[in-house]
């Protein structure tokens, strides 16, 4: 009986070594202090250019000549740091954009495309600081209006000293002309009555 328990304690120790050959003394160890992952970079709907109406080309600026109107609703993602042992090259942000779409009495098709952008503020004039998406709708027979969720975007952001990952700013909006961005700050201003 002694025997079978000793036997059995050293096949559990040298399973053990063999485990632990497989790990670090320091992943091994559960007191030791685990550097956490860096926060994902701050993702965020752009104000002014969060809602679009696109009327027909011609000076009518009426509901009649509404072809549709959007408005985004948010967004999912997540973020990936690239790298080893807490030193990071890049964090790699995927983000899928939602919005909800309403066709208007000037759009004759069932279908339209709908331009967004994902912008980087810290890199603009260059071209990774700015990336425009644009989706195509297909709206569906007796239905006018529905929500987008259009497919996952990647971001890619590399890391420096002087760029943690975390402190990087990503702002989404609807790809607007002047007068569209204007439009929608002088509608933001008209008192709502409740």
């Amino acid at each position: 009986m002694k025997f079978k328990f000793i036997f059995n304690l050293a096949a559990l120790g040298c399973l053990g070594l063999i485990l632990a050959g497989c790990e670090t003394a320091e992943s091994l160890n559960p007191f030791a202090k685990k550097k956490p992952l860096p926060a994902c970079p701050k993702v965020q709907l752009l104000k002014d250019t969060d809602i679009i109406t696109a009327y027909r080309a011609g000076p009518g600026r009426d509901i009649t000549d509404i072809r549709f109107e959007a408005e985004l609703r948010g967004f999912t993602g997540e973020c990936e740091y690239i790298g080893e042992k807490g030193v990071y090259s890049k964090v790699n942000v995927t983000i899928k954009v939602g919005f909800d779409i309403t066709r208007g009495p000037a759009e004759k098709s069932r279908a339209t495309n709908v331009s967004y952008f994902v912008a980087m503020p810290e890199f603009y004039p260059r071209p990774q600081g700015r990336k425009v998406f644009t989706t195509r709708v297909n709206f569906p027979e007796n239905r006018n209006s529905m929500r987008v969720i259009d497919e996952a975007v990647e971001v890619s952001i590399p890391i420096t000293k002087s760029r943690p990952g975390p402190g990087s700013k990503i702002y989404i909006g609807f790809q607007l002309t002047p007068e569209q961005i204007k439009f929608n700050r002088e509608k933001r201003r008209v008192p709502s009555i409740r």
